[in-house]
């Protein structure tokens, strides 16, 4: 036999073991004492519904969009001042320079 089809068989025996586990085991739960049954009754029975008729989702876009914004402005320092797209090379600079064929100083890029 293959050596992997080996392992494969393996694992699916043992997952399949596993998930038989699982299934057979049995659910324990500890009684209900009578004091706590007494919670129950010391309950207010007289509840009344309370709500926000209508506009939920303006309040939820106006809480999300409020959050945007205070995490931009708090965000803003820890990324500095913007950048140009491409990079500018300074002007080249002019100097003098002495020019022995000449025999005399003359402007160069240096």
């Amino acid at each position: 036999m293959n050596h992997t089809r080996f392992l494969r068989k393996a694992a699916a025996i043992g997952t399949a073991a596993a998930i038989a586990a699982s299934a057979v085991s049995v659910a324990n739960a500890a009684p209900i004492g009578s004091g706590q049954l007494a919670i129950k009754s010391a309950a207010s029975t007289d509840v009344i519904d309370v709500g926000w008729k209508g506009r939920r989702n303006t309040a939820i876009a106006l809480g999300v969009l409020g959050g945007l914004a205070l995490g931009g402005a708090l965000a803003s320092p820890y990324y500095g001042p913007a950048y140009p797209y491409a990079y500018v090379a300074p002007p080249p600079r002019k100097c003098l320079a002495w020019d022995p064929y000449y025999g005399r100083n003359v402007w160069v890029y240096c």
